[in-house]
């Protein structure tokens, strides 16, 4: 009689069952959770943390029953994990029934790269560490893996670099409104450095009891990580302040700064940012009664794609106030934003080290407060500023309760807009109240006293219902602010990344890809309205009329209200009347009468005088897409057809501007003296005129017609409006003075010689 066989047991087993268990329960809840509820990056970096501990301990069991064959230790553990993770997939894959999943595939190849890729690196170090230490392996690996983690903090705290790029986590974007998460080459290289690293490991301690082939392929592998290590330098993945300077090139020091910005950029453009810097930080220190007690770092990058690739942050600009430091892309003089992220520096000093943020129990960084006072500090304002914004968000209940957005976790769940607005409107309110001292003490307190609070926001709330809007005010207010935060929207990343494709196609002439893309968003998002407006114009773009004419009566029929949708469909539809299709409902002198913002104002001013002109070419040069140069050829031969009409001229004199050997101030002297039939339009041609004296450095002039726009006139201007106004006439005067400073320096330096 033959004996049975007895399977051996499992060495892995116990262990493979306990973080089965807990990586499905994982995957299930967070199909309950916002943003992690879809098969993209948050679900796989979430599901990766717990599989960097799962690899690693199986790595050190795998050793330990495995001690003469590491590479078949490291084989099944790697093998066992992979089982492992496929257990998340069920949930939610599941979930997909339930919640959209715009690119599942892309979802799903995020998941090979960072869980997945962990897998096979965490049980090399497992197998590593377990061979070599096999009673201390436990309790250093995961030791192991917080020092990686402590050094991508310490990176973070003292370089630029928000991003970080991880051994065993993978990759972590560091910026939260960069919705654009592509699988690119860096992200691809990096996981194959790391996983060049664990194999190096794992021949490293083969060798150690092998013969001379061993220790022979454990040369060669060393020798692959190392030139990974060096493919990976040159895509940027290793960033110190030195590295980022460096690759950006230019370099300039004035009283309060030290500016790092593109070599390519021009000596004149360099300057001139590097006078607003300082007129910024004259306009700050006022607001604050304070400035930075340490020279400010300005990194200021060429583009988007240069900014991520060097700090990690692509479209959000950037403050790290505890270095003094802020990263910017596309910086221009006039440019808000450069004055946003300069006074998170010049708050630094109101709180305490090591990272001069306000923190909510310690360790939670209070936005509300930081985005709250920048907000409060530079003051947007366009047609209405933050209180007016504030108002009509109450007027039209969409604006949420303050308390809720005021609560540190609670900025995030509202759209970055709204939260901003709303804080920057209590905490200036605040200011105005309190004055800047007691506002500097809530700051550094991370809190507003809880027996002032109340009063606080009575008060601001009685502010607001006070005062008076218009009425067309409200219907932006509505487009403007009544949208989801990030963890509300449908599919961000893929759509983002959809949209960001359609935006590249356009730029480079491709309509037909611009317009795949734009469909695409549509097949997530069907309703989707910028997407839906884009589209009308890409299909008049390439001569798709009845289509376009078809979309765009959809639209309206869809929007039949007068809201922004409504409006913007309308005006579509007079458009393609004007240009030979059937009378439209409305046309643009009706929609004119209730336009709100100015640009709105300007483009239909236009239209409904090329309308009542019989000059339909206007309208199909403002509507269909065309090349620069084909689109200055084809307004100067409406301009040259038209030579007494006003409207035509001030359109030929915007076409001119930054055009060599033209003369864009000749011509909107001569359209405002023709006549321009809007107030806007009027308004647009002297503020032009007043720019194009700035850009000549005739400071004087600017700072004048900058003044003169600000004060009493006829072109019904906002209080919003006229304080930009007259902002800029003073960033005319400070610019003349700094001429003024350089050219006495320069004489003073010339007189030894004469």
């Amino acid at each position: 009689m033959t004996a049975p066989t007895q399977t051996a047991p499992d060495p892995l087993r116990r262990a493979s069952v306990g973080w089965g268990v807990a990586l499905l329960a994982l995957g299930a809840a967070l199909c309950a959770v916002p943003l992690f509820n879809l098969l993209a990056f948050e679900f796989a970096f979430a599901v990766g943390v717990p599989a960097t501990f799962a690899a690693g301990g199986l790595g050190v069991r795998a050793a330990r029953a495995w001690p003469d064959r590491p590479l078949a230790a490291w084989g099944r553990a790697t093998a066992r994990t992979l089982a492992l993770l496929a257990l998340p997939l069920i949930p939610i894959t599941l979930n997909a029934l339930r919640v959209r999943n715009c690119n599942y595939l892309q979802g799903l190849a995020l998941y090979a790269l960072l869980p997945g890729a962990t897998a096979a690196i965490g049980s090399g170090w497992g197998v590593a560490l377990g061979r070599l230490w096999p009673r201390r392996a436990r309790a250093l690996y995961p030791l192991a893996v917080l020092a990686t983690v402590a050094l991508a903090l310490w990176r973070f705290w003292s370089q630029p670099p928000v991003d970080a790029f991880n051994a065993f986590l993978g990759y972590w974007p560091g910026a939260l409104y960069d919705e654009f998460i592509p699988v690119g080459a860096r992200l691809v290289v990096s996981r194959l450095e790391a996983l060049a690293w664990a194999a190096a490991a794992v021949l490293a301690v083969r060798g150690l009891s092998g013969g001379l082939g061993a220790r022979r392929l454990a040369g060669a592998g060393l020798l692959v990580a190392v030139v990974s290590t060096g493919a990976a330098m040159r895509l940027d993945l290793y960033r110190d302040a030195a590295h980022v300077q460096g690759a950006l090139g230019g370099h300039r020091a004035t009283e309060h700064f030290d500016i790092y910005f593109d070599k390519s950029m021009p000596e004149a453009f360099a300057r001139g940012l590097a006078d607003e810097l300082e007129f910024d930080h004259a306009e700050l220190s006022a607001f604050f009664g304070r400035a930075p007690t340490v020279r400010v770092q300005a990194y200021l990058y060429p583009d988007q794609a240069t900014k991520k690739r060097l700090m990690g942050a692509g479209r959000t600009r950037i403050a790290k106030p505890w270095q003094r430091a802020i990263h910017v892309h596309g910086a221009a003089v006039g440019q808000r934003v450069l004055a946003h992220e300069l006074a998170h520096v010049f708050s630094a000093d109101l709180a305490d080290g090591p990272t001069h943020l306000p923190l909510h129990r310690g360790w939670l960084p209070h936005m509300p407060l930081i985005e709250g006072l920048a907000e409060a500090a530079t003051w947007p304002a366009d047609r209405l500023d933050l209180h007016q914004w504030s108002a009509a968000m109450r007027a039209i209940d969409v604006a949420p309760p303050l308390p809720a957005v005021l609560a540190p976790t609670g900025f995030y769940l509202h759209s970055a807009r709204t939260a901003y607005t709303l804080c920057g409107s209590f905490v200036r309110d605040y200011r105005e109240r309190h004055g800047p001292e007691a506002l500097h003490a809530v700051y550094r307190a991370g809190a507003f006293p809880p027996a002032e609070f109340d009063a606080a926001h009575a008060a601001w709330l009685a502010h607001l219902d006070g005062l008076v809007l218009p009425p067309a005010a409200l219907q932006y207010a509505r487009a403007r602010f009544d949208r989801p935060s990030i963890f509300g929207k449908v599919c961000a990343h893929e759509l983002a990344a959809l949209r960001h494709a359609a935006g590249a196609a356009a730029q480079r002439g491709d309509l037909a890809a611009a317009l795949a893309h734009t469909d695409a968003v549509l097949g997530h998002v069907p309703g989707e309205p910028d997407a839906r407006l884009t589209r009308i114009g890409l299909l008049l773009a390439l001569d798709r009329v009845a289509d376009a004419r078809a979309a765009a009566e959809a639209l309206r029929a869809d929007h039949p209200g007068d809201g922004t949708l409504g409006r913007r469909a309308a005006e579509w539809v007079a458009d393609l009347a004007a240009l030979g299709g059937p009378a439209a409902p409305e046309d643009h002198a009706a929609l004119l009468t209730g336009a709100f913002p100015r640009a709105e104002q300007r483009r239909l001013a236009v239209k409904a005088a090329a309308a009542e002109a019989g000059v339909p070419a206007v309208i199909d040069w403002l509507s269909r897409p065309r090349p620069a140069e084909a689109a200055r050829a084809a307004i100067a031969a409406i301009a040259a057809a038209h030579p007494g009409w006003g409207v035509a001229t001030y359109l030929n004199a915007r076409a001119l501007i930054g055009q060599a050997d033209a003369d864009p101030a000749a011509a909107l002297q001569t359209a405002l003296a023709q006549g321009l039939p809007h107030p806007a339009l009027r308004l647009e041609a002297e503020r032009l005129l007043a720019d194009l004296a700035f850009d000549a450095a005739d400071y004087a002039q600017a700072a004048a017609r900058y003044a003169r726009l600000a004060g009493p006139g006829d072109l019904n201007l906002s209080a919003g409006e006229r304080a930009e106004l007259a902002r800029w006439a003073r960033r005319a005067r400070f610019f003349g003075a700094r001429v003024d400073k350089r050219s006495a320096r320069s004489e003073d330096r010339a007189a030894p010689g004469e």
